[in-house]
């Protein structure tokens, strides 16, 4: 009684084995085999001619090799035609579990005609033992981890050539149908995805848990596609936003020059709905390290204002200590008023408005996020715009990861807050408003910091005034600030010495930072301390520069 299964189903598939062979697949074999494949029926729960193909695969695969389209076909000594009559009877026992598929290293590219089936060990391990057929392909993650690195793992296979695209869409589609229990896969499956859609977000999650921020879609797309020209497609469709997960804003594309630099990333969206299903990113999603100033090693400076300058300035600074500046966004929130701080730093060159948002940031321990504008205004057409919306989006995530709220800095930033141009047939014009139109929508909703720098304040487009809470302009020191900025960095002066240079030139204190620095420079050189004489003289060549220099443009007459 035992051995009832085990000798049952090896006769029947010795059998069906030997009946078969040059067969063409006619109907007089199939009842001649009738009473075997029954058997085997009943045994797996499939048809008869599925039956046949187990039992052929289990045959050959222990005379030592795999079976592919064409070993079958040869055996039967049939039609090819014949034989892919039952294509869907192969795609079924792959699916079931009951063949295990790899692609083959055939030459031509065809449908089944590279697939090599071998039958699941844990088939063959039942029968040996006299045991009823388990349950194969059901396989459910322990977590939400191990299921993710499962899916990751089979792209592995078919990134290496190991399995077809065909299989990996297969498995994955198992694998999800297998796990609806945890709330992510049930929130990717109702999202009624295309299978490589669903795939891709799953990967890009999987790496960002990982620690990779960003993956390349070009060569992602080679890991899924074992059709060149299906992954070229599919890569036009994501740089072109035809695709659904670009639609939905759950990734977002991180531009590039070329095609195969493209890079895309889980959105912000993605990221909540993802912590919402119970799994936290525990990446900190940053922005360029390069343009992060830490307020520790910002260099403390005294710096030195006209009395207007410094009352708004003492405010401003007050406001961003963290108390105040809690308790102020609190109460303009309860109040339904917006609660991001904006301020514009204008005037004269040199008058120190980049170091005070510095010392700013120091005094409140701060970390500033600086921007480039000459960097965003990009030579390529319309990546500008892109550029502007994900500085704030990288903003915003950077600063969920800071004890502090950050302050945005965009320094000099004449460029994109100047008067908007009547658009002509000039793309350039286009794209510059474009970006100011961005830059305005993004400061109505900002609940940040954002400090703006600018000497050419009279440009300024009327639309930003509103947006800008503080508009502190920055004048040329009066004489006795310009006396007390002498005297800070030059502590060998007397008194009066300070008054005097601070009367008879009229510098700002970046042009007065020239004069020290060639008052270090010549102590160095001569090994001698500089005296006043030195210093007047240093004063006047200063001056030397601006009058013999040829004037440009439009002076008054």
């Amino acid at each position: 009684m035992e051995q009832t299964i085990k000798i049952r189903l090896l006769e029947c598939i010795g059998k069906v084995y030997e009946q078969s062979k040059d067969c063409k697949l006619e109907m007089a074999f199939f009842e001649m085999a009738e009473n075997e494949l029954k058997e085997l029926s009943d045994y797996f729960d499939i048809t008869i001619t599925q039956s046949l193909l187990v039992a052929m695969v289990f045959s050959l695969n222990y005379k030592g090799d795999t079976v592919d389209f064409n070993d079958l076909c040869e055996y039967f000594n049939c039609n090819p035609m014949k034989l892919l009559k039952f294509s869907d009877d192969f795609a079924y026992l792959y699916t079931k579990g009951i063949f295990i598929k790899e692609k083959s290293k055939h030459r031509i590219n065809l449908a089944l005609s590279n697939d090599q089936f071998t039958i699941n060990e844990k088939v063959t391990e039942a029968i040996l033992n006299n045991m009823p057929l388990p349950q194969l392909g059901e396989e459910v993650a322990k977590d939400i981890i191990e299921l993710l690195e499962k899916i990751y793992e089979l792209g592995l296979q078919r990134d290496e050539d190991e399995i077809a695209t065909e299989v990996l869409f297969i498995q994955i589609n198992k694998l999800i149908r297998n796990n609806l229990h945890y709330p992510l896969i049930k929130m990717v499956d109702d999202f009624n995805f295309k299978i490589e859609d669903t795939y891709l977000y799953l990967y890009l999650l999987w790496k960002t848990l990982n620690g990779n921020e960003s993956v390349d879609i070009e060569r992602t797309a080679s890991g899924i596609f074992d059709n060149r020209t299906q992954k070229i497609k599919y890569v036009q469709k994501i740089i072109s936003s035809e695709n659904d997960l670009i639609r939905q804003n759950l990734i977002e594309i991180i531009e590039a020059r070329f095609l195969n630099d493209t890079e895309i990333k889980l959105s912000e969206k993605s990221c909540k709905l993802i912590e919402d299903c119970g799994l936290k990113l525990l990446t900190k999603r940053k922005v360029n390290q390069n343009n992060i100033i830490e307020p520790a090693k910002i260099f403390a400076k005294a710096l030195y204002f006209n009395d207007s300058e410094a009352k708004q300035l003492g405010i401003l600074k007050n406001l961003l200590l963290e108390g105040n500046f809690n308790e102020v966004q609190n109460r303009l929130e309860q109040k339904g008023l917006p609660k991001g701080i904006t301020a514009l730093l204008h005037g004269f060159p040199g008058t120190g408005k980049t170091e005070t948002v510095f010392q700013i940031a120091r005094e409140t321990n701060r970390e500033i996020v600086k921007v480039d504008i000459s960097q965003s205004k990009s030579m390529w057409f319309g990546e500008s715009e892109k550029i502007i919306k994900r500085i704030f989006t990288n903003y915003k995530s950077y600063a969920k990861d800071c004890e502090l709220k950050p302050i945005l800095l965009f320094n000099e930033a004449d460029a994109i807050i100047g008067k908007r141009k009547e658009v002509g047939n000039s793309n350039i014009d286009q794209t510059e408003n474009t970006i100011q139109n961005i830059l305005l929508e993004e400061l109505e909703n900002f609940d940040g910091i954002f400090l703006a720098t600018t000497n050419l304040v009279r440009n300024l487009d009327t639309a930003f005034e509103r947006r800008f809470l503080f508009k502190i302009e920055f004048q040329k020191p009066e004489t006795s600030v310009k006396a007390k900025i002498w005297n800070s960095k030059l502590p060998i002066l007397t008194e009066n010495e300070c008054k005097v240079l601070a009367s008879r030139f009229d510098f700002s204190g970046g042009q007065i930072d020239n004069i020290i620095r060639k008052n270090e420079i010549y102590e160095i050189i001569h090994g001698i301390a500089v005296d006043f004489n030195n210093i007047v003289e240093f004063c006047n060549s200063e001056l030397l520069l601006k009058k013999n220099s040829v004037k440009v443009g439009f002076t008054k007459a």
